[in-house]
């Protein structure tokens, strides 16, 4: 009964993400300004939370294996922190791809990239541990205790670190829709990203008490180089000339001045409708999440009882050895 449970399962998640995989293509529309890259978002996001709930797991079934001392536990905790470890490549690697796409390169060691890396190392690490050490009680509680203070830093690393930097190529306000982004603060001569576009402060110019920015927009895979003019009106304290991206419908705006710091803050606004502001997207996406969490949960019990198999072999052999 429960290999038959097992194997309808296994059917239902693989048809729900055939059907998930079908409808990112199919059903949702392309993103203003993004096109068909930001379809990305429903691999790139639900990876992500997948690595944090494995990771979390892991931490839950490591504090029960010091508590119980129940090999169990330890066989589940593997499993989740496998599985985690596995989604984080995968939200990387998707989130190379997007990087590729919008900025020509797959890699810029941005500041989520570099702690995203640093949270992979950090659990490889687990494993080098695991297989370094042939007691198998010795092993089981130095994993358990490693897992504990690994997972203490995936909160700080996921979330905490990245937003504390000054990430200058990775996107700040990807997706928005209307006018809900913070903008840009750029000194002329420095380049940031705005969305999806990046941006190059080249001058300041002001004529009375009207300043007028010169910048340097690249499209989504460097594919083309426009510089813009957008005005900020120093009496009325307000943007002024509000130029539009060519082939876009964003337009780009100057919010704020500093003349003696030679600074801008820069933001875009986007009519068109927000990735996940469409109801088909949104479903899709909610879909893509549920769907991925379920495939986590499957390979996390199969891999536990296998990891559990293991166990008892090599016990086996002790006990005849």
């Amino acid at each position: 009964m429960m290999q038959r449970l097992a194997a309808l399962a296994k059917l239902l998640i693989g048809l729900w993400m055939a059907g998930v995989s079908i409808a990112t293509f199919a059903v949702i529309p392309a993103y203003q300004g993004l096109g068909d890259a930001g379809r990305i978002v429903i691999l790139h996001v639900p990876t992500a939370w997948i690595a944090v709930l494995g990771f979390s797991i892991s931490a839950l079934f490591s504090g029960l294996y010091l508590w119980r001392r129940q090999p169990t536990d330890d066989d589940r905790a593997t499993a989740a922190a496998e599985g985690g470890l596995l989604f984080t490549f995968l939200a990387t690697l998707t989130g190379m791809i997007f990087s590729q796409v919008a900025w020509g390169t797959f890699w810029n060691w941005d500041p989520r990239q570099v702690t995203i890396f640093i949270l992979m190392l950090i659990y490889a690490a687990l494993f080098a541990l695991r297989s370094a050490i042939d007691d198998p009680d010795r092993r089981r509680t130095l994993a358990a205790v490693y897992s504990l203070f690994a997972f203490v830093t995936m909160p700080f690393l996921m979330f905490v670190a990245p937003r504390m930097a000054a990430s200058t190529l990775h996107p700040n306000c990807a997706f928005i829709q209307g006018s809900d982004c913070d903008g840009i603060t750029l000194q002329v001569g420095k380049i940031g990203l705005l969305g999806d576009q990046k941006l190059e402060l080249l001058a300041l110019d002001q004529q009375a008490h009207m300043i007028t920015a010169r910048v340097l927009v690249s499209a989504p895979g460097l594919a083309r180089e426009d510089v813009l003019l957008p005005s900020f009106d120093l009496a009325a304290e307000s943007y002024a000339d509000r130029p539009t991206i060519p082939g876009q419908h964003f337009t780009l705006a100057i919010e704020a001045i500093d003349i003696a710091r030679g600074e801008a803050r820069l933001n875009i606004e986007a009519p068109g409708t927000g990735l996940l502001g469409n109801q088909r997207t949104l479903w899709v996406f909610l879909a893509a999440n549920l769907g991925f969490t379920a495939l986590f949960v499957w390979m996390f019990l199969l891999r536990a009882q296998v990891i559990g198999l293991e166990s008892a072999v090599e016990r086996r052999k002790v006990a005849l050895a």
